[in-house]
């Protein structure tokens, strides 16, 4: 733990620097040496200290260009100087080492008389020292400015910060001067403030300073983190020790000599809620990951739940879900890897409907929160239950009937969840820009949320996750957070060393979990963009051949914490064909919405009649083939009629329809590229009688306006299931008769709307993938 605590001058002595004493360097006007003197003294204080253990904060507000040889230390992927020349710059930064002092002062609490014998007796590097460089006429600073400065100045080097002046020192005030150590330059001698000799420094050139510069910086990029491990801050021994009854708490890192601990359900501070803020690159996902394991490490299933979205990559919660060995973590109930916002909407509305049969089993017990109800109920498990949303500012990407959905449920949530036992930890890398929740909004939400862990990002985002007289997070380096309990007030400020989520610890701890519950079943993970495939639900497919007396098209997945499947029923009934319209390709939506009927009607030998005018199509060309053997397999039959020959099908279908002979066997008729076809009078009238004799049709257009011409005046009203599917928003709201239709079209969701079965339009993921076929 290399500091430049000393000086050499080269007399024999050396002069105490970094966390020693403070420097002050008489400026003369007649000799440069004194300004070549502040920078081989800032020089030293870079290149003799760890990398990343010193912050050189610059106030030269004559723009003398002391610090610019040096501005290339920046570059190394830590920012470690700051140069201001204003003043109130100026009494920026003294409020913000107020802070860091007093931050020290908590960590090493008395043990040390300073920070470097603090961290000699630890034996590992807590905090971090400022050399802060005064260059201006320090006579013509305000009176505050001077006052602040010499405060500082008395209890600033025990604490790491050292201040560095060079000004004239005539009519300084003489107790000012105490506090520092005075020098005088003359050439390369250096003199004390007697004008004695003490010893000389070597010139410096531009060139120099420049080159010492980029030595930093290689050695900052290359420079190894101190890292605190998991199993520092969690002894193995405290495995699923804990109840949370009265609260649940996790540990993220150290603070000083101890690890740092946050609790969750303290009801006396109100502590129920937490927002944690990173800029990219400075491991909000790690911290997660470290929060989620310290949890797990200490409660068990009973005691614990995790509901967790992602609206990022999803590599985090990844490693939750089942691997290819068959474990997960049993503490998982719902993770949404890259979540969307239907459904964070359904996951919000779930943890509703779990906190309404909560508080229902507390009004019947006569006790108003989780603490109360196990304080009577102590053999009835009910686990606490943490909800997290990495990037949460996602849920309000768009100014929509979504987001207002979002920020009201979730406003709802942080406010009234902490009676039921439910815990919202919010994750963003920027929440200062978030448009849709400002004003009273942002005070409803974020007012709910008294403990705010705050990684490294800007001056902007670390006032507004802390406050705006919260400066913080602005100052820290690489794993390094705030963690403050109480809103962001500054005094509660404790610089945490962020442990490391290092995965070939976590990984067999998550193991030996999964091991000690076995039975336990595997959380639901959601991929909103993942392609689906029928068999992907054959075991719906085939629980439907056995529940239900009429067979169910199956048309894609729900958006919801089950993963339900949405299904049609094609029962003999008016109305019952299916319709989508859009420019997205339908082909294998639909060709497995027919296979889904097939493997529930086997037994009958149903029929399938393929009205194929996509011509030479290569995506259904793919396709085809596949579909034809899956009709096979099921034992049904395979009719293929092309555009030449469609208009008499339908005629002969029709004639079977006004016949009125009900069949055993149903027929589908799957309809592909149903544009292509002219107007067809028999088309309406099949489709008006077809569905009483067991004959339904399924067919896709490209285009709105295509399906009216061919369906007919009141052609909507005899398909009662109609999805939009790469449809514009507007005839969305027309072909499904909902002008307040929330809906834009994006790749791999469509919105289906049962009119006999539905109370309103929902949203799906379609199958796009076939088995033994081509993908759409």
């Amino acid at each position: 733990m290399n500091v430049a605590q000393w000086v050499d001058l080269g007399g024999g002595t050396p002069a105490g620097f970094l966390g020693r004493s403070n420097i002050w360097v008489e400026e003369s006007l007649a000799n440069a040496s004194s300004k070549a003197f502040v920078q081989f003294l800032m020089e030293t204080a870079l290149e003799r200290t760890d990398p990343g253990q010193v912050e050189v904060i610059v106030f030269d507000d004559a723009l003398t260009g002391l610090a610019a040889p040096f501005q290339d230390v920046n570059n190394g992927g830590e920012r470690i100087l700051r140069v201001v020349n204003r003043p109130p710059d100026l009494a920026q930064c003294l409020r913000y080492l107020r802070e860091h002092i007093q931050g020290v002062a908590n960590v090493v609490q008395g043990r040390s008389p300073s920070l470097l014998d603090f961290r000699e007796s630890t034996g590992f590097p807590v905090e971090g020292f400022k050399l802060v460089v005064i260059a201006t006429d320090f006579g013509v600073l305000d009176d505050s400015l001077q006052n602040e400065i010499i405060a500082l100045a008395k209890v600033g080097p025990a604490h790491g910060v050292t201040f560095l002046v060079h000004s004239m020192m005539l009519d300084v005030n003489p107790y000012a001067l105490g506090l520092f150590t005075c020098w005088r330059i003359q050439d390369s001698r250096v003199l004390d403030s007697r004008d004695r000799p003490l010893g000389s420094f070597p010139g410096v050139d531009p060139e120099h300073l420049i080159a010492t510069a980029n030595r930093v910086r290689e050695r900052m990029s290359a420079r190894t983190a101190e890292t605190v491990l998991f199993l520092e801050i969690e002894k193995d021994e405290q495995t699923w020790a804990q109840s949370s009854a009265e609260g649940i708490t996790f540990s993220v890192g150290r603070y000083g000599m101890a690890p740092i601990t946050i609790t969750l359900g303290d009801e006396v501070n109100q502590r129920h809620n937490v927002l944690i803020t990173g800029a990219v690159g400075q491991g909000k996902s790690n911290l997660i990951s470290v929060m989620v394991h310290s949890l797990c490490h200490r409660y068990s299933p009973d005691e614990l739940q995790l509901v967790m979205l992602d609206f990022k990559e999803g590599v985090t919660l990844q490693r939750l879900a089942e691997q290819q060995d068959g474990t997960f973590l049993p503490h998982a109930r719902v993770l949404g890897l890259e979540a969307d916002r239907e459904f964070a909407v359904a996951v919000l509305e779930h943890l509703f409907a779990i906190y309404k049969e909560r508080m229902s089993a507390f009004k019947a017990s006569g006790v108003q929160s989780l603490r109360e109800y196990r304080q009577v109920h102590r053999h009835r498990p009910m686990p606490r239950i943490v909800f997290v949303v990495d990037e949460f500012q996602m849920m309000f990407a768009e100014r929509d009937r979504v987001s207002d959905v979002c920020a009201e449920l979730l406003q709802r949530a942080v406010r009234l969840f902490r009676a039921a036992g439910i815990h919202v930890v919010l994750a963003s890398q920027t929440i200062g820009g978030n448009t849709s929740l400002v004003g009273s909004a942002s005070e409803g939400l974020f007012g709910q949320v008294p403990i705010r862990l705050a990684l490294k990002n800007s001056l902007a985002e670390s006032r507004a996750t802390l406050g705006m007289s919260n400066d913080a997070a602005a100052h820290l380096r690489s794993r390094e957070a705030i963690v403050n309990l109480d809103y962001g007030e500054p005094s509660m400020n404790r610089k945490t060393a962020i442990a490391f989520a290092d995965e070939e610890v976590l990984a067999p701890l998550r193991r030996q979990w999964w091991q000690a519950r076995p039975g336990t079943d595997k959380p639901y993970v959601f991929n909103g963009d993942a392609p689906r495939c029928l068999e992907d639900d054959v075991d719906a497919v085939a629980a439907g051949s056995r529940t239900t007396a009429q067979p169910r098209a199956f048309l894609g997945q729900l958006i919801g914490v089950e993963g339900d499947s949405l299904t049609a029923s094609m029962r003999r009934e008016a109305g019952r064909n299916v319709a989508v319209v859009g420019a997205a390709d339908a082909t294998i939506p639909l060709a497995s919405a027919v296979v889904s009927l097939l493997a529930q009607s086997s037994s009958r030998a149903a029929e399938v009649v393929l009205l194929d005018l996509l011509g030479a199509d290569r995506g259904w060309e793919a396709t085809r083939g596949a579909f034809a053997r899956r009709v096979k397999e099921l034992n049904g039959t395979l009719r293929v009629v092309d555009a030449v020959g469609a208009q008499d099908e339908l005629g002969a279908l029709l004639e079977r329809a006004d016949g009125g002979a009900v069949s055993d066997r149903p027929t589908y008729v799957l309809g592909l590229g149903m544009e292509r076809m002219r107007s067809c009078a028999s088309f309406e009238r099949l489709c008006a009688l077809g569905p009483g004799v067991g004959i339904h049709l399924l067919c896709w257009w490209l285009k709105l306006n295509a399906f009216q011409n061919l369906a007919g005046y009141d052609g909507a009203s005899l398909f009662d299931v109609k999805a939009g599917y790469g449809l514009d928003s507007q005839s969305a709201r027309r072909f499904l008769d909902d002008p307040l239709l929330d809906w834009v079209p994006r790749d791999n969701r469509m919105v289906v709307w049962d009119s006999a079965e539905m109370p309103f339009p929902r949203k799906v993921i379609p199958y796009t993938r076939f088995a033994g076929g081509g993908d759409s």
